[in-house]
């Protein structure tokens, strides 16, 4: 066996960006087929945006990479605690 450590981060890289696009496709289904179209999208009370296919494909992606930058940063983060870190 190999004593050679292979990196993950292209694997979380590729895994993320399907994520996202496919978090995009969802966005364009739900704003293609929602019953609100033309009506604006408030969160807690701040309106962001009209919803419409695209408006709505972009919420989610940018939701999506929010949410999965947190996460990575998080674990990342956490990782410099684990006792048997290979640097």
């Amino acid at each position: 066996m190999s004593d050679r450590v292979i990196s993950s981060r292209p694997v979380f890289l590729a895994t993320a960006i399907t994520i996202v696009i496919a978090a995009g496709g969802i966005g364009l289904t739900v704003g293609a087929t929602g019953q609100n179209r033309g009506k604006t999208l408030s969160l807690l009370g701040v309106s962001l945006f009209d919803m419409s296919p695209v408006s709505m494909a972009l919420f989610g992606m940018a939701l999506t990479t929010t949410v999965l930058v947190l996460l990575f940063a998080l674990v990342s983060y956490a990782s410099r605690f684990d006792s048997n870190n290979v640097t």
